[in-house]
């Protein structure tokens, strides 16, 4: 065997071989602890992943909320704030298929709109009460070749021409039924002012006025 303490180049390669060794060994822990920071980090909530002010369930349910009301109203404003509107939903409850010949509003006088329907094969005269829109009295009206041939030619819904008649003689619906003007059925139409709006059953456009 060699004299090692005779050759220093020998002791020192034995001492590196072994601190290599011990080296090699080792953990890691610089890496380790690299690691963990890293995994630390990524763990951690950021900023941008934090919800923001326009994100928030809270707002966007209220946004909802009035989206949904807004549509409410304008559904409510389609068939106009007036008893007549209520009674002729109700005689068409009554009678889906029907068309509105006639209407008068009697609340005044007697506390009820009359409304009259052809539902395909006779005109019913109803009275409906003007505070709870239920029918209170039902008569069977009959119907001629003329009114039959009139109410036949109706296309547009009734709530819409007295909107129309509304809007182009600036009062509230007092009464209204159907009328040919020079060969066109028309819906005549009576407000409260005392004008009269004549209506194309067929259109909607307005065919003439009178005060």
């Amino acid at each position: 065997m060699a004299d090692l303490s005779s050759n220093p180049l020998g002791i020192l390669s034995v001492t590196a071989a072994a601190a290599l060794a011990l080296a090699a060994c080792a953990p890691d822990d610089t890496e380790q602890t690299t690691d963990d920071g890293a995994a630390e980090v990524q763990d951690s909530p950021t900023p941008e992943e934090s919800p923001t002010a326009e994100e928030s369930p809270t707002d966007a349910a209220t946004e909802d909320t009035a989206t949904d009301e807004a549509t409410d109203d304008a559904a409510a404003g389609a068939t106009g704030d007036h008893p007549v509107y209520q009674a002729i939903d109700a005689a068409l409850a009554e009678y889906p298929d029907g068309v509105v010949t006639e209407f008068e509003d009697n609340t005044d006088d007697d506390g009820y709109i009359e409304v009259f329907v052809y539902d395909g094969q006779t005109e019913w005269e109803l009275e409906i009460d003007s505070q709870s829109f239920e029918i209170i009295n039902s008569e069977d009206d009959g119907i001629d070749g003329d009114d039959r041939d009139e109410a036949e030619a109706v296309e547009i819904e009734i709530a819409e021409a007295i909107q129309t008649a509304e809007s182009e003689g600036g009062a509230e619906p007092y009464q209204g039924e159907l009328n040919t003007e020079d060969g066109t059925v028309v819906w005549e139409i009576e407000l409260t002012n005392g004008a009269e709006v004549y209506v194309d059953v067929s259109t909607g456009d307005v065919v003439r006025t009178s005060d």
